[in-house]
């Protein structure tokens, strides 16, 4: 049978252009967003498409791997999907059997360890050249010219509308982390809060001229615009607004599923504090007073992670504190015990008999800020131990490190926590731990927060001099839209607004996550009905339109299957299952009905095979074009 194909650019794109929200997004995350579709491993196969030389060749990998992706999302999300029709999207399922035709040449694998970059590299044009010598009659050039220009159209991104709703969302997106970079800024004292009542003096006339140009410096310095070089060497130049304190929590899980709880890290970083301390470079002084605590779940103590990441649950580094043993039933109430004074002191936080009111301060409440690095894996987890941090009415938002370094880098993606020590030149020993690697990621927050204020914003014309360089043929327009998007989203001044509230439901102050898993509950409820329906409906047409006399007789499995010698076993198999005849058993006849509903669970069947080889197709998936 001949091997089909799919343009790897397609594949890519399909959850953005051919699925609609929330399965477009859902699918997105858990599958292709992050590095996770290359890093799944894909075989790579190459073909010259003949249609010039400023078309490079188009890369292919088999229509089987794409079809274990689909299987995949059904198994992982109860999600049925399957591939665009012919009609729709012509370009995306691919088969070479003409005659005389180029055939895709295999390539390579790619997948973490490699690049498309680097796999393309490897195309020879000794190769392509070889296609272009192929000698195909006008019809034979004409209908794989077309199937070649429909492949590479499969390949381009969404309608121009589409584009640019997916431009405006990025630049949303890129806004927001910039205006949480800024909002940090000003909980540590070394940006100010704007104050928007002040007036504009170059609009007032009745400001004398020798008085403008102060005017000017301090309307600037109330808009945070130009905004004085951060001397590290003092302490803090404003407020410490809301004087919060940060509470990082990192969760460590074994790997393999249902992925149980091994480790809880938290750490603190009370801004009183930092009162009258400079910062030091990077932030350096201030990192002394980020107090750790590492927590060990006993019934999970034996589960040590090798295959994805090098677990080292037992080397929680000295400088942090010391690890301590807590049984599964108490980690809510020592995780509670950390978000509340005296926070992350080392007061037995499940000893009943220590005096509560002597653990609360006596005034207000102070106000937290939650810090993680993806920091909505650690509330879930949170949540699957039974705690739930947004229950916590003095949590007025939450900040993510990755986001922080996306906005500092003008990167779109983000990266690992290593990476963001190696940038920021600090040390950081034995992470995925998770006590370790919540203080490292306080480090990190103040890091970036200090550096993104004393280094030199890159101007966009270097920053797509670098894009370039870096992606050359293939993101030369990415890299200039991306500097576009990041002009309007990181624009000068502000102070970074209003914290982003927490929500009971959702996390940040959004229901979105809650809003998905019902929409996906009540889609995956309605195909059950429809399929239902459609059994129904199966049921009353074979009632109508077959005669029990004629079961044994008609070859309508044959039709359906093939013919053939396996088409008329398979009408015999399935014969005997309406009938409850076989070839040397006319004993045990079961009723029409039931004859009939065998018949209908046997083409329902999860694609297993029949006859020859053939599939029949899964009622209920992509019976509808079968």
């Amino acid at each position: 049978m001949e091997r089909e194909f799919c343009p790897l650019g397609a594949v890519n794109k399909w959850p953005y252009k051919f699925l609609q929200q929330p399965d477009s997004e859902t699918i997105s995350k858990a599958f292709f967003a992050a590095g996770q579709f290359r890093s799944r491993g894909w075989t790579l196969y190459y073909i010259n498409t003949l249609l010039g030389t400023a078309r490079k060749p188009l890369i292919l990998v088999p229509a089987d791997e794409v079809q274990a992706l689909f299987d995949d999302i059904k198994q992982e999300l109860g999600l049925i999907v399957y591939f665009p029709s012919s009609k729709r999207e012509p370009g995306f399922l691919l088969s070479f059997t003409e005659e005389g035709v180029p055939r895709p040449r295999y390539l390579g694998r790619l997948d973490f360890e490699h690049s498309l970059d680097e796999m393309e590299a490897k195309i020879t044009s000794h190769h392509l050249a070889q296609d272009e010598n192929h000698r195909l009659d006008d019809r034979s050039f004409a209908a794989f010219k077309k199937k070649m220009e429909a492949a590479v159209q499969a390949t381009n991104q969404k309608s121009k509308n589409q584009r640019d709703k997916k431009k405006k969302d990025r630049v949303s997106s890129k806004h927001g982390w910039c205006e949480q970079l800024k909002r940090t800024q000003c909980y540590l004292g070394i940006r100010p809060r704007a104050d928007p009542g002040l007036p504009d003096p170059v609009q007032d006339d009745d400001i004398p001229p020798r008085e403008l140009e102060a005017a000017i410096k301090r309307y600037n310095l109330a808009q945070c615009i130009n905004l004085p070089d951060l001397d590290v060497s003092q302490p803090a130049p404003f407020p410490f607004q809301s004087s919060v304190i940060f509470i990082c929590v990192d969760v460590e899980a074994y790997e393999k599923e249902p992925r149980p709880i091994t480790e809880i890290g938290i750490s603190t970083l009370d801004t009183n504090d930092l009162v009258g301390l400079p910062p030091g470079e990077r932030g350096m002084a201030w990192m002394k007073k980020i107090h750790s605590r590492h927590f060990r779940i006993q019934e999970t103590s034996h589960l040590h992670n090798t295959d994805f990441v090098a677990g080292c649950a037992d080397r929680f580094e000295p400088e942090f504190g010391v690890s301590e043993w807590i049984l599964m039933k108490e980690a809510p109430q020592v995780i509670a015990s950390c978000f509340r004074p005296p926070y992350s002191s080392r007061l037995d936080p499940i000893d009943d008999t220590s005096n509560v009111s002597d653990r609360e301060d006596h005034g207000p409440k102070r106000q937290l800020i939650l810090v993680g690095h993806d920091i909505k894996m650690d509330i879930d987890y949170l949540r699957k131990l039974g705690y739930d941090v947004s229950n916590l009415s003095n949590i007025i938002e939450a900040l993510d490190t990755a986001d922080l370094w996306r906005a500092w880098k003008h990167e779109q993606n983000p990266t690992k926590l290593g990476s963001i020590l190696l940038e920021l030149e600090l040390v950081g020993w034995n992470l995925h731990n998770a006590g370790n690697d919540a203080a490292y990621t306080l480090q990190c927050l103040l890091g970036i927060a200090i550096s993104a204020r004393t280094s030199p914003r890159n101007p966009n014309s270097s920053q797509l001099t670098n894009r370039t360089q870096a992606l050359e043929r293939e993101a030369r327009d990415r890299a200039k839209e991306e500097a576009d998007e990041w002009a309007a989203a990181d624009q000068e001044g502000g102070d970074g607004g209003p914290p982003k509230p927490l929500d009971r439901i959702g996390w940040p102050a959004e229901a979105e996550a809650e809003a998905e898993a019902k929409k996906r509950a009540d889609k995956i409820k309605n195909d059950e009905a429809k399929r239902a329906e459609r059994r129904a409906l199966d049921m009353k047409e074979l009632k109508a339109g077959i005669r029990k006399e004629d079961i044994k007789s008609e070859p309508w499995v044959a039709d359906e299957v093939g013919g053939g010698e396996a088409g008329n076993k398979v009408d015999n198999d399935i014969g005997k299952a309406i009938t409850g005849v076989g070839e040397e058993d006319n004993e045990g006849e079961v009723s029409f009905e039931q004859g009939i509903t065998d018949r209908l669970a046997l083409l329902e069947g999860e694609g297993a095979a029949v006859g020859g080889g053939v599939k029949l197709p899964a009622m209920g998936s992509n019976i509808r074009g079968w």
